[in-house]
């Protein structure tokens, strides 16, 4: 029986670069690098927007339309979180998942009254979504008119439900492209085929095989565990999932750690290649960060805290560089306009702050 490949942490953030299109973007539409990601997190939208503009040759480019047309929706499809998903699979992500989310916050619903004010509340959201697509703040406006709120949390939880029943969904940018108007889902999205995300005979919905199949080659080399974590799925759903799946093959870390990635990344980028093992700046929440519940490969556990301090949740834009996690980042205010601020963790050669410079230059931009 042949060893499995055994990779360096250093060979692990290479292959994941490549793996999530982020070393030799292609020319596709903005949904195929959601679509080849399985979803990307997207709590806060502009960050967003550049994870999937670093991920394609044209940048920006065609990214609003994208939108503007439906291509692409965010939701609450898994973990609490909000994600871009792929239009045609809003119903799927939400038939499979969204009932565990809906179980997750059963307590806070109830504590709030979601479910006894859900009725009124989607009849008056819709009246409100006559006249088009809307901010959070209409609905929210006439939640308020029909005495739907009066508590704190109220507001955003009726949102939340709305979401996960798919009533409602995020579609067009607003101008500043820093959010989104709320749209109908029966209007916005066409509906898919029957049974789409129906479960197959013994074994695993195919939803389920194709968002882990996603994963494993949009986020890979990662483990079961990481896959679980980020689907919101249990262990044992990821591992059916497995059974017999081509396109995917197994390796191990070099502390006998199994993990599943596509083939291809194996054979590139090599150790020596230079704009894999490049500078790169990230979004906060980039999926290259968020994607993993085990950092350890590409961020020392030392800086953890550095890319989410005090473990808030929120997360900073971050410094690649040969593969790794080594620093932060942000945009100041300069005399000549928006400048870099890096906040690396320990020494950067005058050759990475000077790439780091350029790849300032470069990030996409509505």
């Amino acid at each position: 029986m042949t060893s499995p490949t055994v990779l360096t942490d250093r060979e692990i953030g290479l292959a994941r670069l490549a793996a999530h299109g982020l070393v030799r973007p292609q020319d596709v539409a903005p949904e195929d690098v959601v679509r080849a990601l399985g979803a990307v997190q997207a709590q806060d939208l502009p960050g967003a927007l550049v994870s999937v503009g670093l991920r394609r040759s044209r940048g920006s480019d065609g990214l609003r339309q994208a939108f503007d047309d439906g291509r692409i929706v965010r939701t609450w499809p898994m973990r609490g979180t909000l994600h871009l998903v792929p239009a045609e699979e809003l119903r799927e992500w939400l038939a499979v998942l969204g009932p565990r989310t809906v179980a997750s916050t059963a307590a806070r619903r109830r504590a709030l009254g979601i479910d006894e004010r859900l009725d009124a509340a989607r009849e008056t959201a819709l009246a409100a979504l006559r006249h088009g697509p809307q901010p959070r703040a209409r609905l929210h406006a006439a939640w308020e008119e029909a005495g739907l709120l009066g508590e704190p949390g109220r507001a955003y939880h009726l949102m939340l439900a709305l979401h996960l029943d798919a009533t409602l969904c995020m579609g067009p940018l607003t101008a500043d492209a820093r959010d989104q108007l709320v749209v109908p889902v029966a209007d916005w999205v066409p509906a898919a085929g029957e049974g789409a995300a129906g479960a197959g005979t013994g074994g695993p919905p195919p939803v389920v095989e194709r968002w882990v199949r996603r994963y494993l080659r949009g986020h890979g080399p990662v483990s079961v565990a990481d896959a679980a974590r980020w689907a919101a799925l249990p262990q044992s759903a990821v591992r059916a999932a497995l059974t017999g799946m081509d396109g995917v093959v197994a390796v191990h870390d070099r502390g006998g750690r199994e993990l599943w990635c596509a083939p291809e990344v194996l054979g590139g980028p090599a150790p020596g290649d230079r704009r894999a093992a490049g500078v790169f700046l990230l979004p906060p929440f980039d999926e290259y960060v968020l994607g993993y519940g085990d950092r350890s490969h590409v961020l020392a556990p030392a800086h953890a805290t550095r890319i989410v301090p005090g473990g808030n949740g929120v997360f900073k834009p971050t410094l690649v560089a040969g593969g790794r996690i080594v620093g932060t980042w942000a945009r100041v205010r300069g005399a000549g306009g928006a400048e870099l601020a890096l906040d690396p963790f320990g020494e950067l050669s005058p050759a990475r702050r000077r790439a780091a410079e350029r790849a300032f230059a470069r990030l996409p931009a509505l």
